[in-house]
């Protein structure tokens, strides 16, 4: 239940919550006081996002209390994607329900003392800079001045997701709740959020699988695992020293605890029978049933053991760019590029969001066609592609094993099982639908189908979204330990340093080698935030409202295209699901002849590849809309 006390902020006490009847939390004790700053780990499943729910009220815990100082507040970002049709710079100004409140009473014609109340409320809270704090805001993450009037509902899902973040830290909250911030955002944004949240005036309780994020947010941990949550303090970087002195100490005791047990039983085993020994024994069996049990501890709650091979043989030369340009339509993404990729080549992509980062490596996939120039590919080469959108390519209705036989249809089950135990879908999730698979699980495949092909050429676009921390450190040395040439796009830092060893720059129309580092990399985005973040939103905070910015050319007709293109593309998905769900029922089998049966699979043929064509032309129409 939730209580209202004058203690610290916000305090857990033998909490417990049974998930289908099983215990997922038990006894968890934790304090949070004013301007801590606490990350919550633990591997997918562990219970953090049900441990947040619990906080904010939305399900009851079924042992122990949860209790929050009176007149505290919490903020937490929707996980549900909005569809307001609120400009984006008003949908923000929500989250601030007091600042909300507040214009309510001053809107009022009757000047009364409440009313003079609000108007010194509002100074102090900073009313009159509100729009300008929150365009700062979407600037930060990501979003340019001429879109803050768009409705909200007109954005990509991704975005949306980011306005959602935006809104919740527009609400001047004593504790901000924090579940995997990072996901949505390129990382441009994600180093503008750090920043931001070391100046935050409440207190974090954050759930991420970004170190280097945590590393520079947090001075706490709160570790989740098996049920309980043990406490430590700094950040991510000391929790792992603290945590492995503790598992060697541990172990230590075990072992130490062992040769006791061992040598108690010995001595009972050896002098139980003998009259004049009797006594002892019987004295050091109950000394046996007194001892508290130490268990042996493991330092890794994934238990991933990944490796992805290369070829034996392998060609110098992969593929070569040249003056290779792309664009949709009269929009130009980039041109003239020149790139050569060889046997154990190590690029990472860097740029700003839009710049076309993915759109590079899809036409190294040949996904796309460049527009001018033109890319070779040696033949016979085998690339692994890895893309979020891929995810939903697997086959929701088979199951990780029949998508492993169907790409090796000749190895045996065995092997099979064992190669998916590596990448955690082992037991039970080998044999379980694809559809009811979380995104984690779903990218474990994805990685599992790449890495038994043994590619030569590795492209990978944000291959840890999803992962926990423990699959990110595996995948992270399989790709150190991987001999064949990798082209990499991701927002975590800790992979980019372990994995590239050149960096390029996607961004102005060009790609090119990036002289410098990380850090030399956020100094570049520092130096290029003024012009694109800081400039505009100062003249935010005149007391008048933002005026909608020009539409940019086409930009009507092509969102009349994308709002037609998404009424078919449902429709098409609507009908394919009718189509699919007639196919998989046994009856339809014993009801229909063979030539219904023939057609119906037909059909569900053309709605497949119409549903797929429909998706790429959306794709297209978005990013020309992003850009």
């Amino acid at each position: 239940m939730l209580l209202w006390y004058h203690g610290g902020m916000l305090n857990l006490t033998n909490l417990s919550y049974l998930q289908g009847g099983v215990p997922l939390l038990q006894a968890i004790n934790l304090q949070v006081f004013a301007n801590q700053r606490i990350g919550l780990i633990g591997h997918n499943g562990s219970g953090k996002s049900t441990l947040f729910r619990l906080i904010r009220g939305e399900i009851k815990p079924d042992g122990g209390d949860i209790a929050m100082q009176s007149g505290k507040t919490i903020a937490h970002v929707e996980q549900e994607i909005a569809n307001s049709e609120l400009p984006a710079l008003e949908f923000v100004l929500e989250g601030d329900v007091e600042l909300r409140a507040l214009e309510k009473t001053l809107a009022q014609e009757n000047h009364d003392a409440h009313w003079f109340e609000a108007q010194s409320r509002y100074e102090a809270i900073g009313g009159y800079t509100a729009k300008a704090r929150a365009a700062q805001l979407l600037n930060g993450l990501g979003f340019a001045n001429d879109t803050l009037e768009r409705e909200v509902k007109s954005f990509s899902g991704g975005w949306r997701m980011r306005l959602n973040l935006a809104r919740a830290l527009m609400h001047r909250a004593d504790l901000l709740l924090l579940d995997e911030p990072t996901n949505h955002l390129d990382l441009e944004a994600i180093l503008w959020l750090e920043q931001y949240l070391a100046n935050y005036p409440g207190s974090l309780l954050i759930v991420s699988h970004d170190r280097e994020f945590l590393n520079a947010c947090i001075n706490r941990i709160a570790h989740l695992h098996d049920g309980t949550l043990d406490a430590y303090t700094g950040n991510y970087d000391d929790f792992e020293r603290a945590r492995a002195e503790k598992i060697s100490q541990q172990n230590q005791a075990f072992e130490q605890q062992q040769a006791k047990i061992a040598h108690l039983e010995d001595f009972v085993r050896r002098f139980r029978a003998k009259a004049t020994k009797a006594k002892q024994a019987q004295s050091r069996i109950k000394a046996l049933e007194r001892i508290t049990r130490i268990a042996p501890a493991h330092v890794s709650d994934g238990h991933f053991d990944l490796e992805i091979e290369a070829p034996e043989r392998s060609p110098d030369l992969l593929m070569r760019a040249e003056n290779m340009g792309f664009g949709y339509g009269e929009k130009l993404l980039f041109k003239n590029i020149n790139l050569v990729l060889r046997a154990g080549s190590r690029v990472a992509l860097l740029g700003p969001n839009g710049a076309g980062k993915s759109t590079l490596i899809k036409l190294l996939v040949g996904e796309l066609q460049p527009t001018s120039g033109r890319i070779q590919i040696t033949p016979d080469i085998r690339i692994g592609y890895f893309a979020q959108h891929q995810l939903e390519n697997l086959d929701g209705n088979a199951t990780p094993l029949q998508h492993m036989e169907k790409l090796a249809p000749r190895e045996k089950t065995v092997d099979l099982r064992s190669f998916l135990g590596r990448f955690g879908l082992g037991s039970d999730e080998e044999d379980r639908a694809v559809k009811s698979f979380s995104g984690g699980e779903k990218s474990r495949l994805a990685l599992a189908m790449i890495a038994w092909q043994k590619p030569h050429l590795l492209l990978l676009d944000e291959p840890t979204n999803h992962l926990d921390l423990d699959m990110r450190d595996a995948l992270t040395i399989a790709l150190e330990e991987y001999a064949g040439a990798v082209v990499l796009v991701s927002h975590d830092r800790s992979l980019i340093r372990a994995v590239a060893d050149e960096l390029w720059l996607v961004a102005d129309g060009e790609a090119k080698l990036f002289d410098g580092d990380l850090e030399d990399y956020k100094v570049w985005i520092e130096n290029r935030r003024p012009q694109e973040s800081t400039q505009q939103p100062a003249k935010v905070a005149a007391a008048k409202p933002l005026q909608p910015a020009a539409a940019k050319p086409n930009r009507k007709a092509l969102q009349s295209r994308l709002n037609k293109l998404n009424t078919q593309l449902a429709a098409t998905q609507g009908e394919l699901a009718a189509v699919t769900d007639v196919l998989a029922d046994p009856a339809t089998y014993d009801n229909l002849p063979r030539s219904e049966v023939d057609k119906l699979n037909e059909r569900h043929e053309e709605l497949s590849k119409k549903v797929a064509e429909l998706e790429e032309q959306w794709l297209e129409l978005e990013m020309a809309l992003e850009d």
